[in-house]
């Protein structure tokens, strides 16, 4: 019930986006005609309800479409999303669980309490469970798809020291990441 909400929603918001980007286009396009007349400026001028639906309609598609790839998908109802790179991601389901699903990784899905993406790495604290993961701290390599494992505290900071990595005081949990990542101008300029 939560996805159909927000996937009306979205609906709405690509509208109202189209609408207002239909309208910008138009008074560029009246702008350029100024610079430059053309046959088809002209039509845009006197046509102006008739080019602000259909460049509506196509923005809305484009917008529709871009709303579910990897660059713009973050997520329907209880679930969200953050890309983090090399199509890898950081997802997270009722607000409370957040996990990464490394390829080659034996167990499927690792649930993380706190991370950083660092170059091409995505740093972290783990849930820690005695079956599948045994130690707290990782690094996941996302070009090479590789995870590695620290057993305390000491020893990432070991690593991180070594390979100039973040501190375990910046790691973020994925409410802040996601607040980060998908509000200013991606939540205001895209669906």
């Amino acid at each position: 019930m939560e996805a159909l909400f927000h996937f009306i929603f979205q609906l709405i918001k690509i509208g109202i986006l189209a609408s207002i980007y239909s309208v910008v286009l138009i008074g560029i396009l009246l702008m350029v005609r100024k610079l430059k007349p053309t046959e088809f400026l002209e039509r845009v001028k006197t046509e102006k309800k008739k080019y602000w639906f259909v460049f509506g309609l196509l923005i809305s598609i484009g917008l529709f479409i871009f709303s579910f790839t990897y660059w713009g998908n973050h997520g329907l109802g209880d679930s969200a999303r953050i890309p983090i790179g090399n199509f890898k991601e950081v997802g997270e389901t009722n607000g409370i669980n957040a996990y990464i699903e490394p390829d080659n990784y034996e167990y499927g899905a690792m649930n993380v309490n706190s991370f950083i993406k660092h170059n091409n790495y995505l740093v972290g604290k783990t849930e820690v469970s005695p079956v599948d993961r045994p130690k707290p701290f990782f690094s996941w390599n996302l070009s090479k798809d590789e995870i590695t494992f620290y057993d305390s505290e000491k020893e990432y900071n070991s690593f991180a020291d070594k390979n100039k990595f973040p501190k375990i005081s910046e790691f973020k949990t994925f409410r802040e990441r996601y607040k980060e990542y998908w509000n200013g101008i991606r939540f205001w300029l895209l669906p």
